[in-house]
């Protein structure tokens, strides 16, 4: 082989070299791209689900504005006591049920903590507002205006209305048959 014939042919293989490792290097970059695009969108699905929670426990605070009531009853030990014992309840029993016995001392609560009018009116245009910025939250709302209506029907039948027309017309037509 002549060198005149190995100098042409090292300019092509060398170009190709080239061109093959520059090809290598950008497929690997693309590659390291796509594994970043995909984590960031895992990481902001992360926080759209932080924010979610957040969004609806301070849903469910509203809520509890709207109902007129404010937090846990307010009991006294001797009521408690009298309840203890009228139902015959054995904290100490393995089987003791503590949900059904707050549930039982909310019942026969001594006083119970309101918050005023004005306070539970705005948290019903707060529930509405919410639930009009945030879709997820549009059933949810609907449902605790609906379980309201017995309280301040005019009032949540107003915003049911709002909350009803703001609905996608495939969740209207679930609903009217």
């Amino acid at each position: 082989m002549d060198p005149t014939d190995i100098k042409d042919w090292l300019i092509p293989v060398a170009s190709f070299a080239g061109i093959i490792s520059t090809s290598a290097g950008v497929w690997l970059a693309l590659k390291e791209y796509r594994l970043k695009l995909k984590a960031e969108q895992r990481l902001a699905e992360s926080a759209r689900a932080e924010t979610d929670i957040r969004l609806f426990t301070h849903f469910t605070d509203i809520l509890e504005v709207a109902t007129g009531r404010k937090r846990d009853p307010v009991y006294s030990k001797e009521v408690a006591e009298k309840l203890l014992e009228k139902l015959r309840i054995e904290p100490a029993d393995a089987n003791f049920d503590y949900r059904a016995l707050r549930e039982n001392i909310a019942t026969a609560a001594l006083l119970q903590s309101w918050v005023g009018t004005s306070s539970s009116d705005a948290a019903f245009a707060s529930i509405t507002t919410l639930a009009l910025r945030h879709n997820p939250l549009i059933p949810s709302a609907i449902q605790a205006l609906e379980s309201f209506s017995d309280w301040k029907p005019a009032l949540a039948e107003k915003y049911l209305k709002i909350l009803r027309d703001a609905r996608p017309a495939a969740d209207n037509t679930k609903n009217s048959d």
